[in-house]
């Protein structure tokens, strides 16, 4: 049954992501490529934990599973970029520092480079049955514990999101987040997780649109 979960997230995931082009197309901002391509690679990532049951273990689910990996590891750091980008079209005063700029592209990157050692170079997958579905995941452990990059890119986002919620009155994206960083420890639903993801995105995408709109607004005033 939890499958069918999965798929049904994935399809929200996907109608958030098609409205979120739909809107964004017209700006070409750099940032709404960045959490476009999350919102959809949390897409494909429901949509292989959906299948897994159908498709039973062995070689072709194993290989659908690792752009899972390859999709956090690569991205999800980028989260921090693209909301500081926020930050710069909202006005927010300490954002518009370079050095503020260079400091969180350098930590993203350093959080991308260690995802990209345990989740690319060192991937290990594995079949594992729990909850009732069948996915791989990687066997190999850098540290105990919840995975660093995406702990620490929900922490920034979650302090970046209040200095925007006080600048523009707009707290949907600190709420997204919230919701996000309250779900990820529930370890004994891990459906769970993929519900806060539904939240994050659609904080995300929501709060892109807005700061796009304020700069229109400012140019033309």
């Amino acid at each position: 049954m939890q499958n069918l979960f999965y798929l049904l997230i994935g399809g929200i995931q996907l109608v958030v992501g098609i409205i979120g082009v739909q809107k964004t197309a017209k700006f070409r901002s750099a940032y709404a490529v960045l959490i476009l391509t999350v919102i959809f690679g949390l897409t494909y990532d429901n949509f292989v934990l959906g299948v897994g049951n159908f498709m039973g273990e062995g070689a072709l689910l194993k290989t659908l599973s690792a752009p899972r990996f390859y999709i956090h590891a690569l991205f999800t750091p980028a989260m921090m970029i693209a909301v500081f980008g926020m930050m710069l079209r909202f006005d927010i005063g300490w954002a518009q520092s370079k050095k503020w700029h260079i400091f969180i592209c350098v930590v993203a990157t350093v959080l991308i480079a260690l995802g990209i050692y345990t989740d690319i170079i060192q991937l290990d997958l594995m079949p594992n049955q729990s909850s009732g579905v069948l996915r791989y995941s990687n066997e190999f452990e850098f540290m105990k514990g919840p995975p660093i990059p995406a702990v620490l890119t929900i922490l920034f986002v979650l302090v970046f999101s209040l200095f925007i919620w006080k600048k523009a009155r707009w707290p949907w994206l600190f709420l997204g987040a919230l919701i996000m960083f309250a779900t990820a420890p529930v370890a004994s639903k891990p459906i769970m997780q993929n519900v806060g993801e539904i939240a994050f995105a659609l904080g995300l995408i929501t709060t892109e649109i807005k700061a796009h709109a304020h700069v229109n607004k400012t140019l033309e005033a």
